[in-house]
């Protein structure tokens, strides 16, 4: 991990290299996607019903990806884990296990509103949320709620068109 300057309080910009393992992590499902012929897929094919919604969606999508790599905290270690901060690291795991099994089934074309909406929405700013917990970066914990509720919103608008 590096530090370069102060932001705010206990928070640096600098690199959390493990963060980068963190995105590819949550982004192996998605990969995946595009490389196997689904016969149906609802995901990659929604039709747009806010462009509005769509870019707010991608800056606090992105933003929380840069969040998670370029802040860290001042009293942070390489350590993964306490005992107070075992759970949310934990409840990051579950909530990639949870994104992970939800797209297993979405390529088996079971493909429901609620299972891609709590499987394959939900998760992943929840992923972030849980993360930024664990770090102590609340800056990511921010901006990971707002990507939850417009992420959730927008995909939730696209697929009951």
């Amino acid at each position: 991990m590096l530090k370069w300057f102060k932001i705010y309080k206990n928070q640096y910009s600098g690199v959390f290299f493990l963060g980068i393992a963190f995105f590819v992590l949550q982004e192996l499902p998605y990969i995946v996607m595009l490389l196997i012929h689904l016969s149906s897929n609802q995901i990659m094919n929604m039709t747009e019903f806010s462009m509005f919604l769509n870019i707010i969606e991608k800056i606090v999508s992105s933003l929380s990806v840069a969040f998670l790599i370029l802040i860290v905290n001042k009293n942070e270690k390489w350590s993964p884990l306490s005992n107070r901060k075992e759970r949310f690291f934990i409840l990051a795991l579950v909530m990639v296990a949870i994104n992970f099994g939800g797209c297993i089934a979405y390529y088996n074309s079971y493909q429901t509103y609620t299972l891609m909406l709590i499987c394959l929405v939900g998760t992943v700013p929840l992923y972030y949320m849980f993360l930024g917990l664990w770090r102590k970066n609340y800056p990511l914990v921010i901006i990971a709620i707002l990507f939850l509720i417009v992420h959730v919103t927008h995909v939730a608008l696209n697929l009951s068109l």
